[in-house]
Parts: structure tokens; C-alpha cells; sequence
């Protein structure tokens, strides 16, 4: 009766062991689940990061590309621009230096007139060369600034040689005569018109009073 108590206390105990040897290993295997569960997060959560600075990086390398590109473009504008602008003003210098023999020409030729009758035919051969010179200077852009009198006075155009009184309050500030012609390429000044601008007699007395009183 004692062996088969013993027996059944032994198979007792054998049957708890392995069940106690199961939920060991059933631990067991949970903890290696969880680790591997965790490690895998780690890597992914790294991964992720690493993605994430990769896109950031692709995005700032995009941005500095696309800035460098409109830098060119605009670059490539502005020598475009400057050629043409080399292009359209490449006579200025040499218009400039025409200009005083130009001008020469052309006061003989208006004032032939006024000149001896024997000079007459050589003044009328030197109009060809005259007009000539007119159809060079054209075709560079040169053109002469049109003035006349009554005008109103211009800064950025005009010069003013003096300023006289007038009668007519209307002429004030006004030109009452032209010295010297103006000339421009395309839109730039070659030379100011040289003129004479009327004022006003006011002006000198009121001057004169302001400084009778100082």
C-alpha cells in the first residue's frame, strides 16, 4: 500500500514539475517574444527617423537646386539684358565725339544766308555731306531733341544758359530761345538743349525788398 502511495506521490510530483516546467518555458518564451517584439520596434522606430532625415535632407537639397537654378535664370537675364543694353548704346561714345563738328556743319549751313555770295556754292556742296552725316547718326539712334520756343523748361532736357525777364507772365519758366540744339540716343541723353528761360520781374523786387529789410 506504501509503493503504490509513493507511486502515485512520485507521478504527482513528475506531473507538477513538467507543468511547472511548461509555464517556465511558457514564461520563457513570452519574454523572448516581447524582447523581439521590442527590439523590432527599435528598429523600426530607426528606421523611421532615419527616413524622416532622409526626406529632410532631399527636401533641403531640393530647395537649394531649385534656388540655384533661378539664380541662373535670373544671372543669364541680367546679361542678356546688359548686352542688349551694349548693343543699343555701342555708338554713344563715338556720336559723342561727332557731335562738336556736327554742329559745326550745321550752324554754316542755316546762317548761309548771311554768308558772302561767293561762299554760297561751297556751303550748299558741304549740305550733302551734312545730310549724310544726319542719315549716320540716324541710323545709330541719334536724333536731335526737338525744341522750341515757348517750351516749357525742362531740367532733364534743357539747359539753361541764362534766365531773362519777360513782360509776358505767361513765358515764365518758359524758353524764349535756343542757343544750341540737344541731341539723345534712343532714350539717352547725348547733349542738354542750350537755352534761355524767361522769369519774372517780381521775382527782382521782391529779392530787392527782402534785402532792403535784412
Amino acid at each position: 500500500m506504501n509503493e503504490e502511495v509513493k507511486e502515485k506521490e512520485i507521478k504527482e510530483e513528475t506531473t507538477n514539475n513538467k507543468e511547472e516546467k511548461k509555464v517556465e518555458e511558457s514564461l520563457e518564451s513570452d519574454k523572448n517574444k516581447k524582447e523581439k517584439k521590442d527590439r523590432f520596434k527599435k528598429e523600426i522606430d530607426a528606421l523611421n527617423n532615419e527616413n524622416d532625415s532622409l526626406k529632410e535632407e532631399l527636401k533641403k537639397f531640393k530647395d537649394k537646386y531649385y534656388r540655384a537654378i533661378a539664380d541662373l535664370d535670373n544671372q543669364r537675364k541680367q546679361y542678356d539684358k546688359e548686352y542688349r543694353q551694349a548693343l543699343k548704346y555701342a555708338s554713344q561714345n563715338l556720336a559723342e565725339k561727332l557731335l562738336p563738328s556736327f554742329e559745326m556743319f550745321s550752324m554754316v549751313i542755316e546762317s548761309v544766308d548771311n554768308l558772302p555770295s561767293e561762299v554760297i556754292p561751297y556751303v550748299q556742296g558741304f549740305d550733302m555731306v551734312y545730310r549724310q552725316m544726319i542719315q549716320a547718326l540716324e541710323s545709330e539712334g541719334v536724333s536731335e531733341i526737338k525744341v522750341k520756343v515757348g517750351d516749357e523748361f525742362d531740367h532733364n532736357i534743357h539747359s539753361a544758359l541764362e534766365t531773362q525777364e519777360v513782360e509776358d507772365e505767361s513765358l515764365v519758366n518758359k524758353i524764349i530761345k535756343v542757343i544750341r540744339k540737344g541731341y539723345k540716343i534712343h532714350d539717352r541723353l547725348l547733349k542738354p538743349a542750350t537755352v534761355i528761360v524767361g522769369k519774372s520781374k517780381e521775382v527782382e523786387v521782391k529779392n530787392e525788398e527782402t534785402q532792403a529789410k535784412a
